[in-house]
């Protein structure tokens, strides 16, 4: 079952941002990624994009981290956090809040 069905940037939001994680080659050119798959694999250059708009993800939802700090308080994620309030999550159904996030960094 795919659960989380579309990411779409929100309206008028990235164009007066500037600076990390706005100016991301997979950021200056999102504005709808639908997901039609259980699995989705993200592939790209390094420095595109692909693990920050995880770590947005993980933010909009509000995951739960395996490393020590929170994905509400992690310094790591300051511009993260606020990127992920420019994404607007499309869901099939019911939210699911089962799940959790973690990243190399944090094991």
């Amino acid at each position: 079952m795919i659960h989380l069905r579309s990411i779409e940037k929100r309206e008028n939001t990235f164009g007066s941002k500037a600076g990390f994680p706005y100016h991301l080659p997979l950021m200056e050119s999102l504005e709808q990624m639908e997901f039609s798959s259980p699995v989705t694999f993200f592939v790209g250059e390094n420095g595109s994009g692909k693990s920050t708009l995880l770590e947005a993800l993980a933010c909009a939802v509000g995951s739960i981290t395996v490393g020590s700090e929170s994905v509400n308080t992690d310094a790591t994620l300051k511009d993260v956090r606020e990127f992920s309030k420019d994404l607007r999550l499309v869901w099939n159904g019911k939210r699911n809040r089962k799940g959790f996030f973690l990243r190399a960094e944090d094991f």
